[in-house]
């Protein structure tokens, strides 16, 4: 049962993989180089942007359907890094530092009701950790669901992250997450890519 399901998930993805690197927003592709030294191919109705410290965020910024992508980084110094607890701690600060809410003082959270997944994944040949789970804005009702990578930058000796989240109330929001999480595993780090790719 778990190999036929993992074989229609690589095949949806595969099929996703194959859209966004045809049709993907080339502007904030090279926006994310440029600012983070990482590849990504961000998918095209991504129109958005804030840059911060190490931290680059990207949005189609829709009332409904809302799609957005992150990607931070911060150095490698402690070997349990690739933990579920210390990975949601360091999220919760990127996002509580980078992303604030309408009402002053709301912030983007986690849903702490809705355990997490953590699994770790092959990624092209490099360790890598997958997260899902919910997110909330603490302090306003949005919400939904995320889904996060996050691997060694070995050259620079940092932790990257690359993030989806979704926020589509009423709305069934599978297809959303499945074609912005394909995007995820575009991510090319230092020795992996090209810089004249892009």
């Amino acid at each position: 049962k778990e190999l036929i399901y993992q074989y229609f998930e690589l095949a949806e993805r595969k099929r996703n993989l194959q859209y966004i690197k045809r049709t993907h927003n080339r502007e904030l592709s090279r926006l994310v180089m440029l600012k983070m030294g990482y590849e990504v191919q961000v998918p095209k109705f991504m129109e958005r942007f804030k840059v911060g410290e190490n931290f680059i965020w990207l949005s189609n910024d829709r009332q409904r359907k809302h799609q957005d992508m992150v990607i931070y980084s911060y150095p490698y110094t402690d070997k349990n890094t690739f933990t579920l607890e210390y990975l949601n701690a360091k999220r919760d600060s990127v996002m509580k530092a980078n992303i604030p809410g309408g009402p002053e003082g709301s912030y983007m959270g986690r849903e702490d009701s809705w355990p997490e997944t953590f699994t770790e994944i092959n990624f092209n040949g490099k360790y890598a950790v997958e997260i899902r789970g919910l997110w909330e804005m603490k302090g306003d009702m949005m919400g939904g669901p995320y889904v996060s990578i996050t691997r060694l930058d070995e050259q620079n000796q940092r932790i990257v992250t690359a993030e989806i989240f979704i926020y589509a109330p009423e709305e069934d929001k599978r297809n959303l997450l499945k074609h912005n999480e394909a995007a995820l595993y575009t991510l090319k780090l230092p020795g992996e890519f090209k810089h004249n790719e892009q």
